[in-house]
């Protein structure tokens, strides 16, 4: 192969790319990771395409001990992606599971590479040099294309499991976060089919050789590349810098509104606690509030804040204890599971815990949260079957002494952060806050007291009236309670008394409001009753008939015809 303008741009590109990334990685602090994995993804990326540009020019024949170096990167580079897309949406514990499982390919392939080398070094005593090129062209490549495709499948769908979780982050900021993610995936499978056409290129033309049919997508990718260094790294310094930077006007409205209802059950030196990550905290705070809203006995309480750990929270066990002082025990009250992301199960059978004994016993003993980043360190060779690593153990205090304990379990390394420990203070608070109710003879109950200036209404009335989310037919009640980040139980009640009506006819009011606005403008004479009704939010004929006469008291066709005779 000669060397030509389109192989010296490339590897000029290439070698920039390693360079400047190289530099960025040694800048980089340790414990950003996200950063370091966007880093290695780019070098061994490129790598793949230096390595046989140096075949082409004819670099490796003068000095053959280059070849020793050669590592098969194309394996790493996905794996890399991988671990980029996991870090980059807070889902660190996918990768660090699957790790050693990802890195088969690259560690097969390896030894391979290491014994071709040898087998060169000894004059093809043990593979011909038409088994060699058979192994490096066809079955590397191809497998490496089957291997980036099947790790595509993998990340789309831990980008959905992202989307899905949005008690964990408000609707704006997992949308405004996966769009950035999703383009870059896209563009990636794309380059990906391309380099599979050009795969399927020398199949059909038996004439073509050489890499020059790679050089078009190789210059594509190179282009790519570029691209995703600049903008990426711009993008993740926003990231990184604080969520606050990626939310809209409504959202920071809605954030607001949500902690002046929070303000109503903690402190203001408890939510000191949620300034540090407001986006976050604030919803899921209010999740579990409005979620105790109708509960009036201890066990339900307890079986509600456990349950709502695993499924706001994503974590994989959450017990609370409770103490018996007379036996004095811890005795589990509520203890829930989700093992491997599936069904959320209750688990009835627990063992009681002595209170001067382990991790939990030092919690009540203390009256401070234990936070330990691998259990296998403490425990030892005493339980050597253990799944989980990582524990989170916050007391809970009713009239300032510890009643129980607000115990979470995750089988990922250092899995609990600070927001996590910040968030668990807060709802072994909000724990105490309802079991003093409960246990007082008291009518008034700040968890429960709906008024007229409760704050989660006035935020329902906001996304109405500013958002007009009453436009969307699919509208349900669950559907606005996750938006909200409240349970559709609350909201359900809190429509009936501050609404004074249901949840139908709350939604219904409000669109049937925009079909007569729309039917009072001149720009909409031309249009259709039903087709104005559509644009509101009614999806079918009938029910919006209903709802139009029940609220206005005449058909819309008699209501157009009254509006055109007074104007």
């Amino acid at each position: 192969m000669k060397i030509n303008p389109y192989n010296i741009i490339l590897l000029i590109g290439c070698l920039g790319i390693v360079v400047f990334a190289v530099l960025k990685l040694c800048c980089c602090r340790k414990k950003e990771k996200t950063f370091r994995f966007f880093y290695y993804f780019l070098i061994t990326a490129n790598l793949v395409i230096i390595q046989i540009l140096l075949i082409d020019f004819r670099i490796t024949k003068l000095y053959p001990w280059i070849l020793i170096l050669y590592t098969p990167f194309e394996f790493l580079s996905p794996v890399f992606f991988t671990a980029f897309t996991c870090y980059y949406l807070e889902k660190e514990e996918i990768y660090n599971r699957y790790r050693y499982y990802l890195l088969i390919p690259f560690t097969v392939f390896f030894v391979v590479y290491s014994l071709i080398k040898i087998n060169i070094l000894i004059d093809y005593s043990i593979f011909s040099k038409s088994t060699v090129s058979f192994l490096l062209n066809e079955i590397d490549e191809n497998f490496t294309v089957i291997f980036c495709f099947l790790l595509s499948i993998w990340n789309y769908r831990i980008i959905q499991k992202y989307e899905n979780s949005l008690g964990r982050l408000s609707f704006v900021y997992v949308r405004k976060k996966t769009k950035w993610i999703k383009n870059i995936f896209v563009v990636l499978v794309i380059l990906s089919v391309l380099w599979m056409l050009t795969i399927t290129l020398f199949f059909i033309k038996e004439e073509i050789t050489g890499h020059s049919a790679y050089y078009p997508i190789w210059m594509l990718y190179m282009i790519f590349c570029y691209v995703f260094l600049f903008l990426g790294m711009k993008h993740l310094k926003k990231v990184s810098g604080s969520v606050n930077n990626l939310e809209d006007p409504i959202q920071k409205k809605i954030t607001n509104f949500q902690l002046s209802g929070l303000g109503h059950i903690f402190s203001e030196r408890e939510l000191q606690l949620v300034h540090s990550n407001p986006i976050s905290i604030t919803g899921i705070l209010s999740y579990f509030a409005t979620s105790l809203f109708d509960k009036n006995k201890r066990d339900d309480v307890l079986s509600d804040i456990a349950e709502n750990c695993i499924s706001q929270l994503q974590l994989q066990e959450c017990s609370i204890y409770m103490i018996c002082k007379e036996n004095k025990i811890l005795i589990p009250k509520a203890t829930y599971s989700n093992k491997n992301s599936c069904e959320i199960k209750k688990r009835k059978k627990q063992t009681p815990i002595p209170i001067g004994e382990g991790i939990l016993g030092k919690v009540v003993r203390l009256g401070k949260y234990q936070c330990i980043e691998n259990l296998n360190v403490i425990i030892g060779d005493k339980k050597k079957d253990i799944a989980r690593k990582s524990k989170l153990s916050v007391p809970i205090f009713v009239r300032e002494k510890v009643v129980g304990v607000l115990d979470a379990e995750h089988d990922g390394k250092a899995y609990f952060k600070s927001h996590h420990i910040a968030l668990f203070l807060l709802i072994a608070k909000l724990t105490e806050i309802k079991l003093s109710q409960i246990n007082t003879s008291t009518n008034t109950v700040v968890l429960s007291n709906i008024t007229n200036d409760n704050a989660y209404f006035k935020e329902l009335d906001f996304l109405m009236k500013e958002e007009k989310i009453y436009v969307d037919p699919n509208l349900g009640l669950e559907n606005i309670s996750k938006r909200l980040q409240i349970s559709s139980n609350y909201l359900s009640q809190l429509i009936n008394k501050l609404g004074g009506c249901n949840f139908s006819d709350y939604i219904n009011s409000y669109r049937v409001e925009e079909v007569k606005s729309k039917l009072n403008d001149p720009d909409y004479d031309n249009y259709t009753v039903l087709g104005i009704a559509m644009e509101c939010g009614f999806n079918s004929k009938s029910p919006f008939y209903s709802a139009f006469k029940k609220h206005t008291g005449v058909s819309p066709k008699e209501y157009r015809q009254q509006q055109q005779i007074m104007s």
